[in-house]
């Protein structure tokens, strides 16, 4: 018990740790933006009240997900560090590319691609063809695959992986072992890192990692390079090229709030017709308004700081709703910080 109690503080110390880490790049990204971009004007300030709120749904959050450690819901090693010196080299990266997020916040351009992703553009539809969040590239290039989640943890203050886990122990109580047999779709996988997450929680499950964008695939391909029973698929989530009744648990992450209402919708038809009878239907995604008290201030910030067209529009209609006029049942949630994991069941029949 003791041994057991120690590493439960071991692990939300790093969690912690890990947390300082990336709030300290954080803080540097809004001032390079006023050192190199003296035009902008300064961003709203946040009150005082709303950091700490902030904060203390932070550490929740950590602690849930060493907590959930310990219960055996995924093991240790989903805590384990990249490798540091490539760590390193990226965030000098990051800062030139903080600088022209910048410019494009500031000229509300989110139309700039390069010639790699002008390459994709006429076989996308049109909602993806964007700089979402401003970032170079899109979705469409290979440096913004490589950038792209120490982007976000930055963004999260090194919250991002533990969100992400929010839908395990959901998964975990309606599957009962290490997913021998399943089959699992996880819809807008982007590099991947809810795979390795979802693989080391059920390592006998055969995952289908499906993605719009065929630069992030290829670095989800790299990230995932040392597991086994995953196959790579290029596709939308609208339209997934895959037959009736095929997978066990289809699941996405930080997916919706990027699709507008109509996508939105066939996304969870499509989920509902590729998935078995009594199948699973989960995601991850960001809070929305009657659930972000003490929060709301974040959700209305977000969409103006970022590149985010149809963050207003899923903020202000509950996917639970969504779900059930579809036709699921048996919903579980679960929430911690600036996110939220639903899961529901599909009859066992119509």
């Amino acid at each position: 018990m003791a041994r057991k109690q120690l590493r439960n503080k071991l692990s939300l110390g790093y969690s912690l740790a890990r947390s300082a880490h990336f709030t300290a790049q954080q803080f540097t990204l809004p001032l390079l933006e006023r050192l190199v971009t003296r035009s902008m004007k300064d961003r709203p300030s946040i009150e005082l009240k709303n950091i700490k709120k902030s904060y203390s749904e932070l550490y929740k959050l950590l602690k849930k997900d060493t907590d959930n450690i310990d219960k055996g819901l995924y093991p240790l090693e989903v805590l384990y560090p990249e490798n540091l010196a490539k760590h390193a080299l990226r965030y000098p990266q990051i800062l030139v590319d903080g600088y022209h997020i910048s410019r494009r916040r500031q000229e509300h351009d989110a139309k700039e691609f390069n010639q790699e992703a002008r390459e994709y553009l006429a076989d996308l539809p049109e909602y993806y063809q964007r700089n979402f969040h401003y970032q170079s590239g899109g979705y469409l290039t290979e440096k913004s695959a490589e950038l792209y989640e120490h982007q976000v943890e930055i963004l999260f203050a090194g919250a991002a992986d533990a969100m992400r886990r929010l839908i395990i122990p959901l998964a975990k109580d309606v599957f009962l072992n290490e997913g021998a047999g399943l089959k699992f779709l996880e819809v807008g996988a982007g590099t991947g890192r809810l795979t390795r997450f979802m693989k080391l929680a059920f390592p006998k499950a055969q995952i289908t990692v499906l993605d719009l964008s065929e630069p992030y695939l290829k670095q989800a391909r790299k990230n995932l390079s040392k597991f086994k029973g995953l196959d790579f698929v290029q596709g939308a989530a609208e339209e997934l090229p895959f037959k009736d009744e095929y997978f066990d648990f289809v699941y996405s992450c930080f997916l919706f709030h990027e699709l507008p209402a109509d996508v939105r919708d066939g996304a969870v038809l499509e989920g509902m017709r590729v998935l078995k009878p009594g199948g699973y239907y989960g995601l991850v995604d960001s809070l929305q308004k009657e659930e972000a008290e003490g929060l709301e201030w974040a959700l209305e910030q977000f969409p103006k700081d970022f590149h985010e067209p149809f963050y207003k529009n899923y903020s202000l209609h509950p996917v639970e709703g969504l779900l059930k006029e579809v036709g699921f049942s048996g919903l579980r949630k679960d929430t911690g910080f600036f996110s939220k994991a639903v899961l529901a069941q599909k009859p066992f029949s119509a």
